[in-house]
């Protein structure tokens, strides 16, 4: 059996070069709706599960390749439809939707900051309130030190979302495209506490900043 498999949308442009071959080798093929175009492979289906990891580089890959050039909403990863019509089906509905968050988003990519706490060591536990004012303390440091992040990307981004992570924060930045290492220096430059680690990645497409409509799940593509 076979099915489609959903890479990224983007803004049609002559300009652009495409990858030839996507997920386990698979050629890539084209859909044009007005002025959106989306990038799509025909594959086996099931995937072998031993499989899936190099599948999701491959996909990646793909994605990248024309992230480097121009904004790209990418389809969850491994985004599947049962053929090619589904697809177009799906594309002619949702098309004003990409269009807008593209051209939106045209000149953005996304940068992200990490903040989270480093290996805890041993707290108090002498007492349940001894445990919970150590918890505490440390949320308080962890809230300070991402407010400070947060203001001080500000003057780098365009905006800026903050998202819980496990162990800290995730700051999502929006960054006009080629400000990539200016972000990078300010972001590094910022001190945190010594109890706090930090992580700077990027550039990525600005998928946190797509609208609603264009990140629901049925929107995202479906396996």
């Amino acid at each position: 059996m076979t099915k489609t498999l959903a890479y990224c949308a983007f803004l049609q442009n002559p300009k652009l070069s495409l990858p030839s071959a996507g997920v386990s080798g698979a050629p890539i093929n084209l859909l044009a709706h007005n002025q959106l175009q989306l990038l799509w492979s025909q594959v086996e289906w099931p995937f072998d599960p031993s499989a899936i990891q190099q599948h999701a580089i491959e996909f990646h890959q793909v994605v990248q390749h024309v992230f480097a050039q121009t904004a790209v909403i990418p389809f969850r990863l491994l985004s599947l439809f049962d053929d090619q019509q589904r697809l177009a089906d799906f594309l002619a509905q949702h098309d004003s939707a990409f269009i807008a968050d593209l051209e939106e988003l045209r000149d953005a990519i996304q940068m992200e900051c990490i903040v989270f706490f480093k290996s805890p060591g041993r707290p108090d536990l002498s007492s349940g309130s001894a445990y919970l004012r150590h918890k505490a303390d440390l949320q308080h440091v962890l809230e300070q030190s991402s407010e400070q992040l947060k203001h001080t990307l500000s003057s780098v981004s365009n905006e800026i979302r903050v998202r819980e992570v496990k162990n800290g924060k995730r700051i999502y930045c929006r960054v006009p495209r080629g400000q990539e290492n200016q972000f990078r220096t300010t972001a590094q430059e910022i001190p945190i506490p010594p109890t706090l680690e930090k992580r700077i990645t990027g550039p990525w497409p600005a998928s946190e900043f797509l609208s609603e409509s264009v990140k629901m799940p049925e929107i995202a593509g479906k396996r």
